[in-house]
């Protein structure tokens, strides 16, 4: 290589006029890199000349459109990079590289155009290709940017901003985002910002960046991609000190506005999503110079004035746009909610007020409008118009409200019934805090009147449903309205309030009767007038009935809501009085002649089929429906003669075939209420149970899809079978105590039978009622249903066997349809409370669900196998609840269940089921009655001799049985219980199990893949293992296959998923083996590695898992533990001890260890009482020398925990060394910290309170030689419940924040139940204790408190409180302060005259001691003084 000869010749190559510098030579990038890399080759400054030759070459060339540009070969900035971090190496402490040649090169070579020619054409390169050259070359940028930016020029910085928008638009366009783009963007933002605030001509620049920029930033500042400081620089462009004033001035004048006119005129319509963003920027930044604006005594009027002149400039451009486009009106409703954020709007602001009230109009037509899909938003724009100011939509609300009506049933989704609802609960605030809600109930009743206008007014009966589902009268408002009437209906208004109501429905009925009279004589009925043929088709549609009774059915649902909820108890007896008369006297006149004509109507429609009498019963049913609920409320008294005689002519009703389902209904459920508690009335509930029977669904969809509106009570198919639906719920939640009284045995029995046993939603919410069991009839009906549903089995033969002469038996003796009838009955059975079933009556049902299992095994109703867990889970939780699994045939039953599969939903009831028919098996055998033990195990090994066992399919029930076999007898039964002849069966059961299943497993523990799906065939092996030791049988299997599935499954745990299913029971199963293992095992030595080896899995196994899956692993560890001996124990403890005293403990690591040995200390053996007072003290010592136990989230509550077990389950343990350490982990735990963590952990401060507590409570002695750490801890405790002012600086917040611990987040401080909490430890501090000890001494003593010791350290604790209610940068909640008192005065009580003196002259300031005579003032209030 010719020009690594001399320093000469490579400079000279370098220099050369063409690359590469001769043919055949390489390119001249090859050239300098092999230089540079060549440590051989010196060259004086090498690293000056290769520098300055690469980033000169790409300035010079950097601007050519091509691929083969310097700018985007990633060697030139890879070898820049290099260049400089070695000159940074090889420099001498203390020489700077800015100081020699980097920083004269910058100066000569400028830095900004090559970072424009990069950006500008990076874009044109692949993905791959472009983040790698911007990787490479932001970090040459970030090692020179400093150096260079000082001669960086304001315009230049500018354009590569541009350029720099440019490129996010580029990687916006593809989704993507690269980390070297984000980097290069920071250094240019930062610069450009730091030079537009030296800058003293910022018009000019805001001038550029409008013409030359905006449409890409605002483009950027369109979509969700956060550049936030690009946005921020783009802000500080526009709206800086010199540009604000130009635009406050005119707005609509201002460059800003004209370009983004010029943007919406060329379609480019993203720029309306930003509006509201700009709008907000402009805000913020004229409420920040403020000073700018004002002109005279109020510069916050001064601000509010230009915000909304910005406002209205984007109006117009909205408006030139037109509100068709959903994008405008999204836009609208959002400029809305930046000047409701900003409380910017005045009533004083007239032309603001105008244009507000104009975009409140255009809502309206918005919404009255059928066409168009911005609905959603106009009623959002009118939501957030209210909340700027309700006076601006008060005028149209009686508009708003009518137009809910026209919103069609297919478009109230959810979209729009919330932003609905939140209108009509903003104006039902706004006019119960004016106390104008007759008003708001007035228009609320007017905009349920239909006009001939109205879409639905033709059509009114099919849309009848439609419109009593529109948004005014959806239950959640109707509500809202009760309270609002309930609580701010004036007493001077209640009354005025009755009368209108009345007097609406009364004009209502009067308009109805009229439009019924003249669409009569258009039929040839009753009185005609001659009309002139010219009369309108309006006039034509007024004498139609139907929309006058939809209208006043409508307006009935809001009289009755306001009339029942009128605050009686708040007026006077005389205007209580009134109210009910003027109610009484509608209800006489109303209520009597709407029901009397329908009943007319609908006899007259008996005769006439012609005649439609629809709207009559509609209205009928709005009269019987007040008559209901208004009686009640108002304590009303109705006249009762002409009540009786209303109730004779519905009785006619409720057998009529042409009544409406709705008024049927309101029929049914007046009777009940007037006349269901009479014996008298059975005729009655004959007529509503032979409407169920006749027309209650036999699906369980029309309980469903009902929605609980009465207007979809219609006289269709489905509404007479919701109406059905409905009329059970009436009975069976509403009238049940009656019907369980005073209906005959034979109606309860036909209610029961009515819904044919399927469990319907209304049946189902029976069910679970506890109202319904008390119901002793209806309870004994039930069951006698039941059980003559399920009497068909007492003839079947229990003792079926396989073979096919029994199932041709069976199938002749029961059908499908009977068993499908006893199956539904054991499902409803499942829902009644034991206590209920006597003991025959459960004994039977006991029988016959055996007898059904068995038959469910039989092919003659396998399509029935799917209600197998109802009966096995009925028969599971009875036999349980009896604490007796026996019966005549359970041989044959367990054997069933060991031979049947069960399905996935039967699992846990049929294993149940075996373990308990196993355990009378076992206890009949080690009492002699061996047959049935002897015959399962005989079937065990003959289906276990079968094909290899499918381990990877879930375990069969013979797998099952066998496992559970092993475990009941190696828990339950000693060994020399059973005979000879049972031990070598069962060492034949065990023999076959090992013969099967260990060739299996030792393939299955070595292939990685498959380990995961066989955990059910490990657990059977580890009972095996135990199941041997027990028998002391040769053929028990040999240890080690535990070692090789953990070796095995280590590596696969960080492939897992924790919550897979599976992932749990192979931990379990693992480490069931290797305990069972230790068993077998003799020699110390192999069992002290072993014994490691169970420590090592459980901690990998419990830190896999989450914290709440551990139960199964901790009880397999538990058993471990009562089985050891004393030195085992201490190895285990001393083995879990030793990593926490290490800084390379992992936090999960260590919470486990210290949960496993707050498990060990709990299940100790015996004899180990030294032993776990040693390792306590050891733990205590490295909780308390170890600080980053305390501050890790993970350890610290599991640390605590381990305390709290200590000192609460076994105090007596504690010694004096031990209270020091307690001291000053809690002490650290409670402490200030300047980290947090993101939510308050409230656990820690119960368990602090709970190891304290204990301490008080158990082990006073204690406590009384350290009272100085009780107090400062309870200090530490009080100054936890504080909370940060709202509105603090971030100075002061971080005051705060940093003293309080690292468990709570200042955002989310402590609350009312750990003030209690506290309260309680504070009022112990005075409780009578004894003292809990080893040794006779605890015998002796007497119970006594630490309120005498404690009384000389009390002064200070109150100090602590009184610091909290005096800090200015703190609140202490009232609710707070409230639950504490109680503790509180307990301190006052101990604290003596001479310490409270000397807490109020030298502890407390004026503020510290007012708060101290409030509380001491509290004190005297309640203290006792021994008067009675």
């Amino acid at each position: 290589m010719a020009y690594q000869e001399s320093a000469q010749a490579f400079v000279r190559a370098l220099r050369a006029p063409a690359d590469p510098p001769a043919p055949g030579d390489p390119p001249k990038i090859d050239i300098a890199s092999a230089a540079w890399h060549a440590e051989f080759f010196y060259v004086p400054r090498k690293a000056e000349i290769v520098f300055e030759w690469c980033l000169t070459r790409i300035l010079k060339e950097g601007m050519r459109e091509s691929a083969a540009t310097p700018v985007l070969d990633v060697r030139y900035w890879e070898l820049l990079h290099e260049t400089l971090l070695s000159a940074n190496t090889v420099r001498p402490k203390g020489d700077s590289l800015s100081n020699t040649w980097l920083r004269p090169l910058l100066n000569r070579i400028p830095l900004l155009p090559v970072v424009l020619s990069l950006l500008s054409n990076a874009p044109n390169l692949s993905l791959r290709e472009r983040e790698e050259i911007y990787l490479q070359s932001s970090r040459l940028l970030a090692l020179t940017w400093s150096l260079a930016s000082p001669k960086f020029t304001v315009d230049t910085l500018l354009e590569c901003f541009g350029a720099v928008l440019s490129a996010l638009e580029a990687e916006r366009a593809e989704y993507t985002a690269s980390s070297g783009l984000a980097a290069i963007t920071a250094l240019v933002t930062t610069s450009l910002h730091t030079a537009l605030f030296n800058s003293m001509n910022k018009k000019k620049l805001t001038q550029t960046f409008t013409k030359s920029h905006l449409g890409t930033w605002l483009h950027l500042l369109s979509g969700e991609d956060t550049h936030t400081a690009v946005i921020d620089l783009g802000v500080d462009l526009l709206f800086n000190a010199d540009t604000l004033k130009q635009i406050a001035e005119s707005p609509r004048d201002s460059p800003l506005f004209e370009a983004l006119r010029a943007h919406t005129s060329t379609s480019q319509l993203y720029v309306l999503s930003v509006l509201p963003r700009l709008m907000a920027a402009f805000t913020q930044a004229v409420k920040r110079r403020r000073s700018l604006f004002a002109s005279g005594s109020s510069s916050s009027a001064d601000v509010r004035a230009l915000a909304l002149s910005f406002f209205s400039a984007c109006e117009e451009i909205l408006q030139s746009v037109g509100t068709e486009d959903a994008r405008v009106w999204r836009s609208r409703r959002d400029l809305l909610r930046v000047v409701e954020a900003e409380f910017l709007f005045d009533v004083g602001q007239e032309d603001t007020t105008v244009l507000l009230k104009e975009i409140a109009e255009d809502s309206i037509k918005c919404l009255i409008s059928t066409e168009g899909g911005s609905l959603q938003v106009a009623l959002q724009c009118l939501c957030a118009l209210s909340c700027i100011d309700h006076d601006l939509v008060e005028p149209f609300t009686s508009r708003i409200l009518s137009g809910f009506l026209h919103i069609p049933q297919s478009r109230c989704d959810v979209a729009l019934i919330e932003p609905a609802h939140e209108f009509l609960s903003l104006a039902l605030s706004y006019h119960s805090k004016t106390r104008t809600l007759p008003l708001h109930i007035s228009r609320l009743a007017e905009s349920c009147t239909l006009a001939p206008s109205h879409p639905s007014y033709t059509a009114v009966k099919a849309s009848y449903d439609d419109l009593v589902a529109s948004p005014t009268l959806v239950v959640d408002h109707l509500d809202k309205l009760s309270k609002a009437v309930r609580s701010f209906i004036t007493p001077g208004q209640t009354l005025e309030t009755a009368r209108k109501m009345t007097s609406v429905l009364q004009d209502l009925w009067e308009a109805f009767r009229h439009a019924e009279s003249a669409a009569a004589s258009d039929h040839g009925q009753g009185v005609r007038k001659k009309r002139r043929t010219s009369e309108g088709t309006e006039k034509a549609a007024g004498r139609d009935a139907h929309p006058h009774a939809v209208t006043l059915a409508l307006t009935a649902r809001i009289v009755a809501v306001v009339l029942s909820s009128l605050p009686l108890h708040s007026v006077t007896e005389p205007v209580q009085a009134d109210v009910r008369a003027t109610v009484a006297e509608f209800m006489e006149s109303f209520a009597h002649e709407a029901i009397v004509s329908s009943i007319d109507a609908v006899t007259a429609g008996v005769k006439d089929r012609r005649r439609d009498v629809w709207a009559a019963q509609v209205v009928a049913a709005v009269a019987l429906r007040l008559r209901y609920i208004l009686p009640g409320p108002l304590h009303l008294q109705l006249d009762p003669s002409g009540s009786n005689g209303l109730e004779e002519l519905l009785s006619g009703l409720t057998t009529a075939d042409d009544c409406l389902p709705e008024f049927r209904i309101e029929i049914f459920r007046y009777l009940m209420q007037r006349r269901g508690h009479d014996r008298s009335q059975q005729a009655l509930f004959d007529a509503a149970l032979g409407f169920l029977e006749a027309n209650l669904p036999a699906s369980e969809s029309a309980s469903v899809s009902w929605s609980g509106r009465s207007a979809q009570l219609n006289s269709g198919k489905d509404g007479v079978a919701f109406a059905a639906v409905a009329l059970l719920r009436l009975i069976l939640d509403r009238n049940i105590e009656g019907f369980n009284a005073f209906a005959s045995s034979a109606q309860h029995e036909r209610l029961m039978t009515a819904h044919g046993l399927s469990l319907s939603a209304v049946v189902h919410e029976c069910l679970h009622s506890a109202n319904f069991w008390e119901q002793g009839n209806i309870r004994s009906s039930l069951f006698d249903v039941l059980n003559a549903k399920t009497a068909f089995l007492d003839a079947v033969d229990a003792k079926l066997s396989t073979s096919k002469s029994a199932k041709k038996r069976a199938s002749a003796e029961i059908s499908a349809e009977r068993a499908e009838e006893a199956l539904k009955a054991y499902t409803i059975l499942l829902y009644a409370p034991s206590e209920y079933l006597q003991k025959n009556t459960r004994n039977d049902f006991l029988r016959r669900a055996v007898v059904l299992d068995l038959l469910l095994g039989l092919d003659i109703i396998v399509s029935w196998h799917g209600a197998l867990p109802a009966v096995r889970t009925f028969l599971a939780r009875t036999f349980s609840s009896l604490n007796s699994w026996e019966h005549q045939t359970g041989g044959v039953y367990l054997h069933h269940l060991i031979t049947s599969q069960a399905p996935a939903s039967a699992e846990q009831a049929t294993e149940d089921l075996i373990r308990g028919h196993l355990s009378v098996a076992l206890r009949a055998a080690s009492h002699g009655s061996s047959d049935v033990i002897v015959d399962t195990i005989r079937l065990c090994r003959k289906r276990l001799s079968g094909a290899q066992p499918a381990l990877k399919e879930p375990e069969a029930p013979i797998g099952a049985c066998a496992r559970q076999l092993m475990e009941i007898a190696v828990a339950d039964f000693p060994v020399s219980s059973f005979s000879q002849d049972i031990l070598d069966h069962l060492s034949s059961l065990l023999e076959r199990v090992v013969e099967l299943f260990h060739p299996a497993i030792q393939r299955l523990v070595s292939h990685e893949d498959e380990i995961l799906d066989y955990s059910h065939a490990l657990v059977l092996w580890s009972r095996a293992i135990t199941f041997g030791r027990y028998l002391g049988s040769s053929d028990a299997p040999l240890p080690g296959l535990g070692a090789r599935a953990l070796q095995t499954i280590v590596p696969l745990l960080p492939t897992w998923d924790p919550a897979d299913a599976r992932c749990l029971g192979l931990a379990v199963a693992v480490h069931a083996i290797l305990t069972s293992e230790l068993q077998i095992l003799t020699e110390e030595s192999e069992r002290e590695i072993h014994l490691q080896r169970i420590i090592v899995a459980y901690i990998i196994f419990a830190n896999f898992l989450e914290p709440a899956e551990r139960h199964d692993l901790d009880d397999t560890i538990k058993k471990l533990f009562r089985t050891l001996s004393p030195s085992e124990f201490a190895s285990c403890l001393q083995l879990a001890l030793e990593p926490l005293s290490s800084s390379d403990v992992s936090a999960g690591t260590g919470a486990c260890l210290i949960h496993l040995m707050s498990t060990a200390l709990h299940d100790a053996p015996e004899n180990t009482l030294k032993v776990t007072q040693a390792h306590v003290k050891d733990c205590l010592e490295i909780f308390s020398n170890t600080a980053e136990l305390c501050d890790s989230p993970t350890v610290r509550l599991p640390m605590l925990s381990f305390i709290n077990s200590l000192c609460s389950k076994r105090p007596a343990s504690v010694q004096p060394q031990n209270v020091v350490s307690i001291w000053v982990v809690l002490s650290r735990s409670l402490a200030g910290s300047r980290d947090h963590d993101p939510e308050t952990s409230t656990d820690v401060f119960h368990v602090v309170i709970s190891i304290l507590s204990a301490l008080v409570r158990l082990r006073r002695d204690l406590v009384v030689i350290t009272l100085p750490h009780l107090s400062g801890v309870i200090r530490q405790l009080v100054s936890a419940l504080r909370s940060p002012r709202p509105l603090l600086g971030a100075k002061q917040h971080a005051i705060v924040a940093d003293s309080l611990p690292a468990w709570i987040n200042p955002s989310h401080p402590l609350g009312v139940e750990q003030s209690k909490d506290l309260a309680r430890l504070l009022t112990t501090l005075s409780t009578k204790t004894l003292i809990r000890v080893h040794g006779p001494s605890a015998e002796l003593q007497k119970p006594e408190s630490l309120a005498r010791p404690l009384s000389k350290h009390v002064a200070y604790i109150l100090q602590a409180y009184l610091d909290v209610l005096n800090d200015p940068l703190c609140i202490l909640a009232a609710d707070v302060r409230r639950e504490l008192l109680p503790g509180l005065f307990v301190l006052c009580e101990m604290l003596n005259e001479h310490a409270r003196d000397a807490l109020m002259v030298s502890l407390l300031d004026a503020g510290g001691k007012a708060a101290m005579k409030a509380l001491w003032r509290e004190y005297e209030k309640q203290r006792y003084v021994g008067k009675g």
